[in-house]
């Protein structure tokens, strides 16, 4: 089976964010692979061991590679980066477009991605990749079978109050949610490989793109930081006139009950 997966880059939940100013963020030089990245990658690790074939990370980054890497780590076969400067400022739809353009002549068989982002969590490439390429999509799937034989996958997903299980013709695109598996932890050696490993860079001319092709449909028009914490009050008083100073205080200037 040919698999690609979609991975991305995210800063860690730990990093400082700090709003630069209107149009830029300052982010702490702490980044990862998004965890239902991670999922996807494990999931297609899974069936090229079962089936055989071959597994492609593939990401839209000008910048970081890491995640390639990382995938690279835990055991994919290759890894390809797209990067322009036209790129810059490109929203969820132009990734889609980007990445639709270098799938759109391989001869893939599944497309995994995550669920979300866990940066943005808009949850819109994935999809929007599937659109583009005129092929089904199934999205935050916990469970995963293909019949190489019979060009299908059956797929297990949760739904409000059970799960679902749908049947769906390959080639297909899934995003991939927690519960479908527990990524692997890549091996010294593996992460030592990964790091020397050639990792093949595209821009948008040798798409076919142009900048016109991926300007955006979403623009941000501002950055705006959250209102400061206004400082904490502590209540000296002894039982049980700390509680009534409590309730007090949250009646008449939180305001809260």
């Amino acid at each position: 089976m040919e698999i690609y997966v979609l991975v991305k880059q995210v800063p860690d939940p730990e990093a400082i964010v700090k709003v630069k100013s209107d149009s830029e963020l300052e982010i702490e030089n702490k980044y990862f692979t998004s965890f239902f990245d991670e999922i996807a990658i494990e999931a297609g690790l899974k069936l090229k061991e079962k089936t055989g074939g071959k597994v492609t990370v593939l990401t839209v980054d000008n910048r970081r590679v890491d995640a390639l890497r990382r995938g690279i780590s835990m055991g994919a076969d290759d890894a390809v980066q797209i990067a322009d400067p036209a790129l810059e400022g490109a929203d969820q739809f132009a990734l889609a477009r980007t990445l639709s353009a270098y799938l759109k002549d391989k001869p893939f068989d599944l497309i995994l991605t995550g669920r979300q982002a866990m940066d943005d969590d808009a949850g819109i490439v994935g999809p929007a990749v599937a659109e583009c390429l005129g092929i089904p999509h199934i999205h935050s799937i916990i469970g995963l079978e293909v019949d190489d034989q019979k060009k299908e996958a059956k797929v297990l997903r949760e739904v409000e109050n059970g799960k679902e299980s749908l049947t769906c013709p390959l080639p297909a695109l899934f995003t991939c949610q927690k519960g479908l598996n527990a990524p692997r932890i890549p091996l010294v050696m593996n992460v030592m490989k990964a790091m020397k490993a050639q990792i093949k860079k595209l821009d948008l001319a040798s798409l076919g793109l142009g900048p016109s092709d991926v300007s955006p449909y979403i623009k941000i028009e501002k950055y705006v930081p959250p209102p400061k914490r206004p400082p904490v009050k502590m209540i000296k008083e002894d039982f049980p006139e700390n509680v009534k100073t409590l309730v007090k205080l949250l009646r008449e200037e939180a305001k809260v009950i």
